[in-house]
């Protein structure tokens, strides 16, 4: 039988100690002291937290991601000409001048299309899984029977926390995509085109038009496979080499920003190849115009979208805008793990001083 951890929610400072023969002390303060942890290491804090870095990530890498949506989408289902003279130019044919093209023919505001509700989609995905992966490590539920760090264990809760996450924000999601792909200029416009109306507008017509399931929830699947495998790779990778680095170095508090940041970039490296398909797929679905059932036009299902796109797009069809992907996904990951290490930090020495706080004005 797996020996349970105890519960751990004081992570990332020394627990303190009541004086000595102070009676007073701790009947007076013992109650404060307590309700003061509590409330500072809620399960609401975890997820604020995981937000926070995630909406920092998306400030910076949400350029990349446009272009990204718009390489994966070109050409889609179009038969490949032999004769490369005869083939037509691609519009973008990498992530900077990608940008440079929507930028040049839409206007700056473009790149950032979307951006607010992929903040809110942020909000939502990634803050429920490192949230709730938090959670399951303050738990010790990622720990093994000698309470060490579980590779296969952060796996599981990983991807657990990954797919609620996924399934929680598929609507915004969905119109995130919307979005992200529409161009004003019919020269750069790749996908399928629909009308750009606010966030609010377009959620309700679909919610009209399609209902919930079929509509909102569309494709919801293919989310839920992409994060759930991205979220178990990137954070047991990550709780690996970090374990390892700290452990590894002298003095891991003076280097734990140079330790966050080597295993975040091997964390990426490790996760991104085995994620790019199953992107491609995701953006595919997504995409795809739809009947008033909400049913995909193009693809059925995503077994019908893996083979449709290998009979006419060929193999490299499934690993379109690799390189893009690549970058977007160690950009994100980077950018998500390091400001979630720092802002935890911050967080657990702002709980030490409240603690010694209460405690200095009970001594005192």
């Amino acid at each position: 039988m797996r020996q349970s951890a105890p519960p751990n929610w004081n992570i990332g400072y020394t627990p303190w100690r009541w004086p000595n023969d102070d009676v007073w002390s701790w009947w007076l303060l013992a109650p404060v002291s307590g309700y003061m942890e509590l409330r500072t290491n809620e399960p609401l804090t975890n997820i604020a937290v995981g937000a926070m870095a995630a909406c920092s990530a998306s400030f910076v890498t949400h350029p990349i991601e446009v272009a990204k949506l718009r390489i994966q989408l070109q050409g889609e289902l179009l038969p490949v000409i032999a004769d490369r003279s005869a083939r037509a130019r691609p519009v973008y044919r990498n992530t900077l001048q990608s940008i440079y093209t929507i930028y040049r023919y839409d206007g700056v505001l473009a790149i950032y299309r979307g951006l607010l509700t992929n903040l809110g989609y942020q909000l939502l995905a990634n803050g429920l899984r490192l949230g709730i992966y938090q959670i399951s490590e303050d738990l010790g539920l990622t720990q093994d029977r000698n309470l060490e760090p579980s590779i296969l264990l952060s796996a599981l809760f990983g991807g657990v926390s990954g797919a609620i996450g996924a399934f929680v924000s598929s609507p915004l999601f969905l119109l995130k995509t919307h979005q992200q792909l529409h161009s004003s200029t019919a020269a750069i416009a790749v996908g399928y085109q629909r009308g750009y109306g606010s966030a609010h507008a377009e959620l309700v017509n679909i919610y009209r038009t399609q209902g919930v399931w079929r509509g909102l929830w569309r494709a919801t699947s293919c989310n839920v496979l992409r994060l759930s495998t991205g979220s178990a790779l990137q954070l047991s990778t990550f709780s690996g080499f970090k374990g390892v680095l700290d452990t590894a170095v002298e003095g891991g508090v003076r280097y734990f920003f140079v330790n966050t940041l080597i295993a975040a970039v091997l964390s990426g490296l490790a996760s991104a190849p085995f994620i790019v398909v199953l992107d491609v797929l995701r953006v595919r679905m997504y995409a795809q115009p739809s009947n008033p059932r909400g049913e995909g036009i193009y693809y059925s299902s995503m077994r019908d979208c893996i083979v449709k796109i290998r009979q006419t797009e060929g193999l490299r069809g499934l690993w379109r805008g690799i390189g893009g992907a690549f970058f977007y996904t160690m950009t994100s990951s980077v950018i998500t793990l390091v400001s979630w290490e720092e802002i935890k930090k911050e967080v657990d020495e702002d709980r030490q001083e409240s603690v010694h706080d209460i405690t200095d004005y009970g001594i005192n």
